[in-house]
């Protein structure tokens, strides 16, 4: 019987939920002890963590296994992100995927090789027939590395279901098992009075309250404080968790909050898809979740927060209490591995404070595509869903804006504007228009540039055509046009005319000043050959074949680079192999 019809039937039969399945479906990935730098959902800049993060000791080079019973379903090659990935389909429907990775078997090696040749492309994604390649549970898939945007070598491991790429958490169903017996630390509270002014939600300056732990997992407010309720009130839990034996910190798992014991918000990570993942800027509290190492969960729902990790919501998560009025409440923080803390205080119903100030600018609705044009030369346009709740807009131009001077000639070449304000997130792209006339040796590599807090220019992408230039942007902040006319810089590990006979490989360091290498191509004697590449550290390494690259010859090699900007940079050399 034909192996593909096979697959299909075992896919249509075994239907049942991820979350049903037995805690032993999958094996540990690794022959190490079940270490983790990183659990499932933490909070990441403008993402949740999708998988976990499994510990390799510092070191790269271990056997990773595959977890269960399937075949491999795509092989990813990426200069940044996930780097060289494996995905594996189990007949459960559900996907593996093992990330980071040095090298695969040779089987794949051999496949990624063949196909790499075929499209001429060295940063690939590959989805071979499912009979191609079948896996037993515990088979060698690859040996673990540190590739991709890797901060040390490490194995990133999911679990999705298969129809929609939908990330489990694996912790949390059992099937990946850490030792953990420390309950979460709840580290302080924070609380938000909130009232509407012309649609516009008004936040208040949140008022921090210290915590105290009275027993194990036990916490109350620091000098029994009764915390005032001055009209609608809304709290952060500012938390963090621990597991044994490693030193990384983790994010909860599950927050539940109640008033006189009912239920007003339940948040529990799981069950994610990638398109929600920049939710979690509206999960948290923004302005302050950019300088902190904690998790500070807003214990509230924005109206375009549309996360399904919410299993429960009474009012948005806002509290409100009649002057003198006591309410009892109690948060829970439980972790993935069902470790419990619980915060327990009174609040009381406290007279208004003033009427909120009306901020500057104009109303944005959150669900309504507004655009804006400034006579000195800068246009925006707000797609609906971009924001999170509604807000006070303005954008302006900055008669002065404190920029560092670069020796690479990248500066202003138009006026700055402040478009937005930095501490309100945005969920989806904001179109950009500067206006600004350029000579035309400067067209073709004009940009956008964000201008840091500290002065630093950094690239924001965009194009110019007809007197200005377009692109669109992921945060508030502070723009300008700049052109980038320099391209990206080539150091070979090896001189014009060197004998290579004895090298296995050739490595280049690759560096862009501002726009970032976008492409890169290169042949030895008018051939495409392959590269590796690492954009973390700007390496670019190839390894020769004999079958491509004969030994006993002289060989010319061009490598050719272009930048974020379209500059173009090409080295060349012979060399004897």
């Amino acid at each position: 019987m034909n192996r593909r019809f096979l697959w299909s039937l075992g896919f249509l039969l075994f239907t049942l939920s991820a979350s049903a399945q037995p805690a032993d479906y999958y094996r540990y990935p690794l022959d190490l002890p079940c270490l983790l730098s990183a659990n499932y959902a933490e909070m990441r800049p403008d993402h949740f963590h999708s998988g976990v993060d499994l510990k390799t000791g510092g070191t790269t080079g271990h056997p990773v296994h595959a977890a269960a019973d399937g075949y491999v379903a795509r092989i990813s090659v990426a200069p940044s992100g996930y780097g060289r990935a494996i995905y594996i389909a189990h007949p459960n429907g559900t996907t593996t995927v093992y990330a980071h990775m040095e090298r695969f078997t040779d089987a794949l090696e051999r496949y990624l090789d063949e196909e790499r040749y075929r499209a001429q492309r060295s940063n690939i994604d590959l989805f071979p027939e499912a009979s191609r390649f079948p896996v037993r549970q515990g088979d060698v898939i690859g040996l673990s590395g540190n590739s991709g945007w890797s901060l040390g070598p490490h194995v990133h491991f999911e679990v999705r279901r298969t129809k929609d790429s939908r990330t489990l958490n694996p912790i949390a169903n059992g099937w990946i098992r850490p030792k953990d017996d420390i309950p979460p630390r709840i580290v302080k509270l924070w609380a938000v009075s909130i009232d509407t002014l012309l649609g516009v939600p008004i936040h208040g300056t949140p008022r921090a309250y210290a915590v105290q732990q009275t027993e194990r997992g036990e916490y109350t407010l620091a000098d029994s404080a009764c915390v005032p309720l001055e009209g609608n009130t809304y709290f952060i839990l500012e938390s963090t968790d621990r597991k044994n034996d490693v030193s990384n910190t983790f994010g909860v798992w599950r927050v539940t909050a109640r008033v006189d014991g009912e239920t007003i918000l339940e948040f529990e990570k799981d069950a994610l898809l990638f398109s929600n993942t920049r939710y979690c800027n509206a999960s948290v509290h923004y302005p302050m979740q950019l300088s902190s190492r904690n998790e500070l969960l807003m214990l509230a729902l924005q109206s375009g927060n549309h996360l399904p990790m919410y299993k429960k919501v009474v009012d948005r998560g806002v509290v409100r209490a009649a002057e003198g009025e006591r309410k009892q409440i109690v948060i829970d923080a439980t972790d993935d591995c069902g470790n419990l803390s619980r915060l327990s205080f009174d609040a009381i119903g406290a007279p208004h404070s003033d009427a909120p100030v009306r901020p500057q600018g104009v109303v944005v609705p959150h669900d309504r595509r507004c655009s804006f044009t400034l006579r000195e030369g800068c246009s925006v346009t707000i797609p609906a869903h971009a924001l999170y709740e509604s807000i006070f807009y303005t954008q302006e131009q900055l008669d002065s804006c404190h920029v560092k001077m670069r020796s690479d000639r990248i500066a202003p070449l138009s006026p700055v504007f402040r478009i937005g304000d930095p501490k309100i997130p945005i969920h989806n792209s904001v179109a950009v228009t500067l206006f600004c006339d350029l000579p035309d040796s400067l067209q073709a590599r004009a940009s956008l540039a964000g201008v840091s807090a500290g002065g630093d220019l950094y690239f924001a992408g965009g194009r110019y055509k007809e007197g200005r230039v377009n692109g669109s942007i992921r945060s508030f902040g502070r723009y300008c046009v700049v052109a980038d006319t320099k391209g990206p810089e080539i150091a070979a590990s090896f001189r014009d005319g060197a004998d290579l006979t004895n090298n296995r490989s050739i490595h280049f360091k690759v560096h862009d000043n501002f726009s970032g290498i976008a492409s890169f191509s290169a042949t030895i004697d008018g051939k495409w050959i392959a590269f590796e590449q690492d954009a973390r550290r700007g390496v670019l390494t190839h390894y020769f074949d004999d079958r491509r690259t004969p030994r006993g010859q002289m060989h010319r090699l061009v490598l050719t680079l272009r930048d974020g900007a379209g500059n173009k940079t090409t080295w060349e050399a012979r060399f004897r192999r």
